[in-house]
């Protein structure tokens, strides 16, 4: 009997990954059904190739999807049982070697997939696919930066760098060479982390300076997301570092909102006119599971500064759990919305959801799988850039599955995502697709939803 039940269990099991197989098809071929024509509308400067262009560039946005890790374990993973049957079967494309697809990106004009990318994020904006959670009709975008790979000596010209002084534990001087990357991302309080536009940080032949290397890349970056989107309503969200006033201005020129950690320590003269003012006090409480949260905020409106008029609030935090732990957690914010009763702790909410962007964004990709601190072309900056950019679109389909309600059947409680994607890879390896389910997917009409 136990027998029995152990082996209807399985058969379950393996009908239920299958359908996830199907499930993650249905959903990519829900939001992007022109995908192949897309791929091949990717410039190709190749007199002669054994795999389009269309297979050279799923090829590698497949090594970040299936959170292969490095480009030779992809190739391990491809080889083995009947991963590139199932794959055709699944995706209509073949599977090169990573090595060809690295000889290609190395000569690839940068700009080819970011334009890819551009075509996708505006066809997920047309399908109203993130107007659910928009802020006051805006879209959230996060702005932040983070640090890549590494290099004891130096990679590229564009490396920037940074000099460690001799000292008692550093017996002599060492330079490290690296490489960092600003990220304009839609963000969601359901979670999704979506890139819109990608500016390197590279190397102007000064040492790296964070604070004046990033705010020139947001420059770039701006001027990029504008002509992108020009239509867009957006409201900005970034950290302690873009409360200046060349990020003000640049909100101003281009008429987006935008709400602006505030550090104790920035512009000392606002921060002396708001001790000054007397702040409008407003309280909330609510329970979320075990926790207790008292939010009490503190806000003032039109607040002038160098020339620009700004309104800032103030949260401060208790959480209160079951056993009795408390925890206070202090929010401080500059936005130029206006703030009122009824709009305050949505203010202060949406600004903390830059977060977003650190973990829904770049720890993903750094320590879920995606792994983009790996060095996948080590001897090609622009080889480099192009993979990064497959990763930002790879991360795009697996969130768009990752958070459908879609495969809520398929993660029962204490599954976890990585455990999915362990057996859509096994499944893959080791099952078989049937084309004719595919085709139903294709043909079929069908409705994603995403979670709250």
């Amino acid at each position: 009997m136990a027998q029995q039940q152990a082996a209807r269990k399985n058969l379950q099991k393996k009908s239920d990954l299958k359908e996830f197989a199907y499930e993650f098809t249905n959903i990519i071929t829900h939001h992007f059904p022109d995908l192949d024509r897309q791929l091949s509308a990717v410039a190709d400067s190749r007199k002669a190739w054994q795999y389009t262009i269309s297979e050279i560039v799923f090829g590698a946005i497949a090594m970040f999807v299936f959170k292969s890790g490095s480009r030779n374990n992809m190739n391990n993973v491809a080889g083995e049982g009947e991963f590139k049957k199932n794959f055709y079967k699944a995706f209509k494309f073949r599977i090169p070697h990573m090595d060809s697809i690295t000889l290609v990106f190395k000569e690839m004009p940068i700009v080819e997939l970011e334009k890819l990318k551009l075509t996708l994020v505006k066809q997920l904006m047309e399908k109203k696919v993130f107007d659910k959670w928009r802020f006051e009709a805006k879209v959230i975008v996060a702005i932040d930066a983070t640090g890549l790979v590494n290099f004891k000596e130096k990679h590229c010209d564009k490396c920037l760098f940074r000099i460690y002084k001799a000292n008692e534990k550093r017996k002599v001087e060492k330079i490290v060479y690296f490489h960092n990357v600003l990220e304009a991302k839609l963000v969601t309080k359901n979670g999704f982390s979506i890139s819109l536009c990608t500016e390197w940080i590279e190397n102007d032949g000064t040492e790296y300076d964070k604070q004046d290397c990033e705010s020139k890349a947001f420059v770039r970056l701006s001027e990029k997301l504008k002509k992108d989107f020009p239509r867009m309503a957006i409201c900005l969200c970034a950290d302690g570092l873009y409360p200046n006033n060349t990020f003000f201005e640049i909100c101003k020129k281009y008429n987006w909102s935008y709400i602006v950690t505030l550090p104790d320590k920035s512009l000392k003269r606002l921060w002396k006119k708001i001790r000054e003012t007397t702040h409008v006090n407003q309280e909330h409480q609510h329970t979320e599971g075990p926790i207790e949260y008292v939010q009490k905020y503190q806000y003032i409106n039109d607040i002038e500064h160098n020339g620009l008029v700004h309104n800032w609030i103030q949260t401060d935090e208790t959480q209160t759990a079951l056993k009795g732990k408390i925890t206070v957690f202090k929010f401080v914010h500059l936005t130029n919305i206006e703030i009122s009763q009824e709009n305050a702790r949505d203010i202060s909410t949406t600004g903390r959801l830059r977060w977003k962007i650190e973990k829904q964004g770049f720890d993903q990709q750094k320590n879920h799988g995606y792994n983009i601190r790996h060095k996948y072309c080590r001897k090609s900056y622009k080889g480099m850039k192009n993979y990064y950019q497959c990763c930002q679109i790879a991360h795009i389909f697996n969130q768009l599955v990752e958070l459908s309600k879609n495969i809520l059947p398929f993660k029962p409680a204490k599954t976890t995502i990585k455990h999915i994607w362990f057996c859509l890879c096994s499944f893959m390896i080791y099952g078989d697709i049937q084309i004719h389910k595919i085709e139903q997917i294709i043909n079929h009409r069908t409705q994603i939803q995403y979670v709250d």
